[in-house]
C-alpha cells in the first residue's frame, strides 16, 4: 500500500477501475432512444432542392443504395480520387454488396436527378406553351425534361442517372477503423460524399449533403462526424459553411495525412 508524507500507511479506498477511466472529449450528451420510435425503412427517400450551378431548379432524390445500384455506387469511389475503401474494382463490388443488408446502421445514399416542371428545355424555349397552344394535358406532360447529366448520358443504360453518393454509419461496426481521431462509437459519421466528375461544382454535393443530414435526423442522431484532409482546404470550408466546426486535428506525420475531425449538431 502507499505510504503518506508523515510516514503513515495510506488506507484510504481506490476504485480499482478509476485510474482507467477516461473521458471522451468527443462524446455527444446520452440521448436514450425511444424503443417505439420508427426507423427509417427500405422505401426511405428524400428530395432536395438543387439551388445552384446548372442543376439549378432540379430536385436530387436520394435513397439507400439496393444490390442495383453497388456497380453505381462503386464507379463513382472508383472515380473520386479518395481512399479508405478497397480500390480494386472486384474487392470494391463485395465490400459494397456486404455492406447493402447493414441497412438502416450503415449505407450508402444514392442521389438521382429529377428535371423541373417548368422551365428551359433542349431545344430552346422556356418551357411554356403560348397562350392558347396545348391542352393542359399536354402541357402537363411536356414537364420532366431528362436532366443535362453526362453521368445519365453515359451510366443511364447499366445504373439509371445516380449522380452522387455519400456513406453514412451510425454505430462502430458499421464504418472502418480508425488509428486517431475516431468519432464516438455510436455516432452519426459521413464519409466518401462523392459527385460524378463531370458534374461537380453544381451544387449536387451540398444537396447530398443535406439528404445525409436529414436521414442522420430520422434516425435520431444528435450529431454528425466527418473527417477532412488538412490539405483541401476548400473542402473543409464547405463543411464550415454547412455548418460543420473542428473538434480536433491530427496533424499527421510531419504534416503528412493531417486531417481535421468536424461535427455538426443536427437539429
Amino acid at each position: 500500500g502507499a505510504t503518506s508524507s508523515t510516514g503513515r500507511r495510506d488506507t484510504r479506498w481506490r476504485h480499482p477501475a478509476r485510474a482507467a477511466f477516461r473521458v471522451d472529449p468527443f462524446a455527444d450528451p446520452a440521448v436514450p432512444r425511444d424503443p417505439d420510435a420508427r426507423l427509417p425503412d427500405l422505401d426511405w427517400t428524400v428530395e432536395v432542392p438543387v439551388t445552384e450551378g446548372k442543376f439549378a431548379g432540379y430536385t436530387l432524390l436520394a435513397n439507400a443504395f439496393t444490390d442495383e445500384e453497388v456497380e453505381a455506387v462503386a464507379d463513382l469511389l472508383l472515380n473520386s480520387g479518395m481512399a479508405g475503401f478497397p480500390l480494386e474494382r472486384r474487392t470494391l463490388l463485395v465490400y459494397l454488396r456486404g455492406a447493402v443488408p447493414a441497412f438502416p446502421n450503415g449505407t450508402y445514399l444514392i442521389g438521382r436527378l429529377r428535371a423541373p416542371r417548368s422551365g428551359p428545355r433542349e431545344g430552346g424555349g422556356d418551357g411554356a406553351f403560348p397562350a392558347g397552344e396545348g391542352s393542359k394535358d399536354e402541357q402537363d406532360g411536356a414537364s420532366f425534361a431528362s436532366p443535362r447529366s453526362s453521368w445519365s448520358e453515359e451510366k443511364a443504360s447499366a445504373h439509371g442517372p445516380v449522380v452522387a453518393t455519400v456513406g453514412v454509419s451510425f454505430s462502430e461496426a458499421t464504418r472502418r477503423k480508425f488509428s486517431s481521431l475516431a468519432p464516438p462509437s455510436d455516432a452519426a459519421y459521413l464519409s466518401d460524399l462523392t459527385v460524378f466528375e463531370a458534374e461537380r461544382g453544381n451544387g449536387l454535393g451540398i444537396a447530398m449533403l443535406a439528404a445525409a443530414e436529414r436521414f442522420a435526423v430520422d434516425m435520431r442522431a444528435p450529431a454528425m462526424y466527418l473527417h477532412v484532409a488538412t490539405k483541401k482546404p476548400g473542402v473543409v470550408r464547405l463543411y464550415k459553411n454547412q455548418g460543420y466546426a473542428v473538434r480536433a486535428v491530427d496533424p499527421g506525420l510531419f504534416g503528412w495525412r493531417g486531417r481535421l475531425l468536424m461535427r455538426k449538431p443536427i437539429a
